[in-house]
Formats: structure tokens, sequence, C-alpha cells
């Protein structure tokens, strides 16, 4: 075999390792379907065009309701595992004359779960096939050199 034929295997065992590698990682993950909920705060003005028809005073906020905004306002991103109140579905909270706005993300951790799966056997099965048919190619060039 040429030393081209040996890296072009070598690449190949490469990916089809790397292909198990991310398929075991995927695996290995607890299955979950939770979601984590990012509650992100920032100051807007008063005359931001929805303050008025969409918004919440933070005294009629519930007690989680105050503890979510709070951390997100300290630390101007909070992530939490359970449902958001439906009081923060709101898109701006108003406290002491400041009008905040709220933007809420929602990551599904199936999905991440599912991506590295499909991924990993994705590429499992590429580096598999290069594999066989670099081995079938080289296996035609040495019949006929007889």
């Amino acid at each position: 075999m040429r030393s081209d034929g040996l890296v072009i295997q070598l690449l190949a065992t490469l990916l089809l390792v790397a292909g198990f590698v991310l398929t075991g990682y995927a695996l290995l993950q607890p299955p979950q379907s939770a979601t984590t909920y990012t509650l992100t705060v920032e100051q807007v003005s008063e005359n931001e065009p929805g303050v008025r028809s969409s918004s919440v005073q933070y005294g009629d906020l519930s007690d989680e309701a105050r503890l979510a905004f709070g951390r997100a306002k300290l630390q101007e991103s909070y992530e939490m595992e359970e449902e958001l109140p439906d009081q923060l579905r709101n898109s701006f909270v108003i406290a002491s004359d400041l009008v905040y706005r709220i933007e809420i993300g929602e990551r599904e951790h199936i999905t991440e779960r599912m991506a590295s799966l499909f991924g990993g056997t994705t590429t499992a099965l590429i580096g598999a096939f290069v594999f066989v048919s670099w081995l079938d190619v080289v296996s035609g060039f040495r019949s006929e050199s007889n």
C-alpha cells in the first residue's frame, strides 16, 4: 500500500473512531426532555412600543416571579430548569418608575443529545464507508498488479 493509501485509511479510521466516541458520549448523557429557560432583563425607556399594553407591575408579581426577575436583573441573565411563572411571560416589568424588557430563551436538552447522536452516527458511517471503499480500491490494484 502506498503512503497516500495509508493516509486515507488512517483518516477513515479516525473518522470511524471519532464517530463512535461522539455516539457513545450522546448515549451516556442522561435522557432528559427538560427545557432550560433563560431570562434576560434589560432596562428600556417608558416610551418603548408595547410597554403600556404588555407590562406588569413589580408589586403584582408572585414571590417566585419576583425571585426570578431579581436574579435576572442582578446577573443580566438567569437560567432556570423549572417552568417560568406565567406573569413573566409579559414583555415588560415596571419597577419603581423603571421599565425592564424581559426576553425568554428556551433550550431543549433533548435536541443537543439527538444532534450529538446523529452527528456521531453519521461520522462513523462515513468513516466506515471510506475505510471499506478504500480497502476495495487497494485490493483491486493488487489483483491487477499480479
